[in-house]
């Protein structure tokens, strides 16, 4: 895998062995990045179910100010340490081991705020529901913060009133939904 754009633009990194983790296509990553590219300079990126960590690393790459990842598995985690590591983003990171809900609550307790969220869990699981549902829950998100979630057709995520999507679109068997966060309606 290599970095599209960017300050680490061509520079490899590598993706955790074994078939825990489902590697996002350059095509979509690419496409996801259009998407957002106005939107990076100086922003806090939230990269859940990092797995290589591909996703925040390109953010980063291309100009956000700090990008966190969190990932369950342990050998993700490895590998997302040393791709810092190895392109000398480490002080623009902070990488977190552990069930991606808990350490959305970790992160509501230290008062963080994100610009940006990438939110690619393995597709069969309904945890990106639950991280939307709780990123919003737990004030984690700037006005008007940015969501970009891949996604199967069959398990798109759900959004509560503090969304709105902007957009949906096929690359391959993925799926990219684009969406803002607007905050609850006050009653």
């Amino acid at each position: 895998m290599r970095i599209i754009a960017g300050e680490a633009k061509g520079r490899e990194i590598q993706a955790p062995k074994g078939s825990n983790t489902r590697p996002t296509l350059a095509k979509v990553k690419e496409a996801m990045f259009g998407m957002i590219q106005f939107d990076l300079l100086g922003a806090s990126v939230l990269d859940l179910f990092a797995g290589s960590g591909a996703l925040g690393i390109e953010a980063v790459s291309r100009g956000a100010k700090h990008a966190v990842f969190c990932d369950a598995d342990r050998q993700a985690v490895a590998v997302i340490r040393a791709n810092l590591k190895k392109l000398g983003f480490e002080n623009r990171a902070s990488v977190f081991q552990g069930d991606s809900l808990s350490v959305l609550e970790r992160l509501a307790s230290e008062g963080a705020k994100f610009d940006i969220v990438l939110l690619d869990p393995p597709y069969e699981t309904d945890l990106e529901t639950s991280a939307l549902k709780l990123l919003d829950e737990l004030s984690l998100l700037s006005p008007s913060a940015i969501l970009l979630c891949e996604h199967s057709k069959e398990n798109p995520p759900v959004f509560t009133e503090g969304y709105e999507v902007k957009k949906t679109k096929k690359y391959g068997d993925s799926y990219v939904t684009y969406a803002i966060h607007t905050g609850a309606e006050d009653i």
